[in-house]
C-alpha cells in the first residue's frame, strides 16, 4: 500500500506542476545565427531531457540537495529522483509501477536477485560498482540515554548493553525492502560471535520485522533528528549528513571492510516464508542503466558522471568510501560510452 500511495502522490504532484507552469521540464536556451537576418543572433528555447533516477533511500540528501542541481547543469537534464529501500524500488520496476532510466542500489544482491535474469524480465542486465560504506549506530543527543551512548562511542561500555536498556527506542529498516535492514541482521549475527554473546541478535531485534523497530528510511531520519528515536542503524555517510553523533563498530562486524569478505560470508539471512538467502558481504552501492530506460543516452552519461566524474567526488565528500569501478553481468549490454569506466586490476 505504501508503494501505491507514493506513486499516486508523485503523479499528483507532477500534474500540479504542469498546471502551475505549463511544462514538465525546465527549458534551456541556445543562441544560434540567423542567416536570413544577416547573421544576427537569435535565442531558441529547448526543454531539458527528463532523467528518472531511482536510488537507495539513504542517498536522498546527497542526491537531492547536492547532485540534482549540479547534474542538471552539467548534463543539461531535468533530474527526477526518488529514494526508497532498494529492494522496494526494484519491485516497483519489475511490476511495471516505475520505468526509470537509472537505478542505484545499496547492494549488488538487489541487482542480481530482483532485476537481472529471465525471472525478472531482464529489467537490468549489468551493473557497475559505485562506492562502499559501513554500518554505525547513530544516536540522538536529545535521547535520555545520550550519556550512555557517548560512553559506548568512547569504548567505555558495550554498545549492545545500551541498546538493551529498558525504554531505549531503537529503529531500523525493513529487511524485505531495504539492504540496510538485511545488513543490520547480519551485523548482529556477526556480533554474537565477535563478542561471545549468543542470542544477542534476538535480544536486540526481537523478530526480523519487529513492528516496534522497523520503519521506512525517511521516517527513521525524521524521528532520530527530532529525538523521537534514541538510536538507529545507519550508514556512516548518513550520520555525517544528519550531523548526528554515532558509535563506530569494529570492522569485523560493520560490513565495511572488503578484505573481510570471507568472514562476513559466514553469516546469512533468509526471508521468513521463503526467498533467496543473502550471505554477509561488504556494503557496496551499485548503479545501472535499466534495459528499458526511456532516455538511454542521458542515462549512460549520468552513470559516467557518478562513477568517474564529478558525481563520484561528491559521494566521497559526503562520507562514502571509494571502491574500484567494476562492471558485472552481461558486459555486452554495457553502453559503449561506459566500457572504459572499469578500472583494470
Amino acid at each position: 500500500m505504501r508503494v501505491s500511495k507514493r506513486i499516486w502522490l508523485s503523479g499528483a504532484l507532477a500534474a500540479l506542476a504542469v498546471t502551475a507552469t505549463g511544462c514538465t521540464t525546465p527549458s534551456s536556451t541556445q543562441t544560434t545565427q540567423n542567416a536570413a537576418t544577416g547573421g544576427a543572433a537569435s535565442t531558441v528555447e529547448t526543454k531539458a531531457v527528463p532523467l528518472s533516477v531511482l536510488y537507495a533511500g539513504s542517498m536522498t540528501h546527497v542526491m537531492e540537495q547536492v547532485i540534482r542541481p549540479k547534474v542538471d547543469q552539467a548534463l543539461h537534464v531535468d533530474f527526477q529522483g526518488e529514494g526508497a529501500g532498494s529492494a522496494e524500488l526494484a519491485h516497483m520496476i519489475t511490476s511495471k509501477l516505475a520505468n526509470p532510466d537509472v537505478f542505484i542500489s545499496a547492494s549488488p544482491s538487489v541487482d542480481v536477485n530482483d532485476l537481472m535474469g529471465a525471472s525478472n524480465g531482464y529489467a537490468a542486465k549489468w551493473y557497475a560498482t559505485l562506492a562502499t560504506d559501513q554500518l554505525v549506530i547513530a544516536y540522538s543527543p536529545k535521547s535520555k540515554e545520550a550519556g550512555e551512548f557517548k560512553l559506548a562511542a568512547e569504548g567505555k561500555v558495550p554498545w549492545y548493553k545500551v541498546l538493551e536498556m529498558p525504554g531505549v527506542r531503537f529503529g531500523r529498516t525493513d529487511p524485505k525492502l531495504d539492504p540496510k535492514g538485511v545488513s543490520t541482521i547480519l551485523m548482529l549475527k556477526l556480533a554474537e560471535s565477535y563478542y561471545h554473546q549468543p542470542g544477542l541478535e534476538k535480544a536486540i531485534l526481537g523478530s526480523d520485522e519487529n513492528p516496534a523497530q522497523v520503519f521506512p528510511e525517511e521516517d527513521l531520519i525524521a524521528q532520530l533528528t527530532s529525538g523521537q528515536m534514541d538510536a538507529v542503524i545507519a550508514y556512516k555517510h548518513e550520520a555525517i549528513e544528519w550531523h548526528m553523533p554515532y558509535i563506530a563498530l569494529p570492522s569485523a562486524i560493520n560490513l565495511g571492510d572488503p578484505a573481510l569478505a570471507k568472514n562476513y560470508a559466514k553469516v546469512s539471512w533468509t526471508p521468513a516464508g521463503g526467498g533467496k538467502t543473502i550471505k554477509g558481504a561488504p556494503i557496496l552501492f551499485t548503479i545501472t542503466v535499466l534495459t528499458h530506460a526511456p532516455h538511454p543516452v542521458q542515462a549512460a552519461a549520468f552513470v559516467r558522471y557518478m562513477t568517474v566524474g564529478q558525481g563520484h567526488q561528491i559521494l566521497l565528500q559526503d562520507g562514502f568510501n571509494p571502491t574500484p569501478i567494476r562492471l558485472y553481468g552481461d558486459l555486452q549490454s554495457v553502453p559503449a560510452s561506459l566500457q572504459s569506466i572499469a578500472e583494470r586490476s
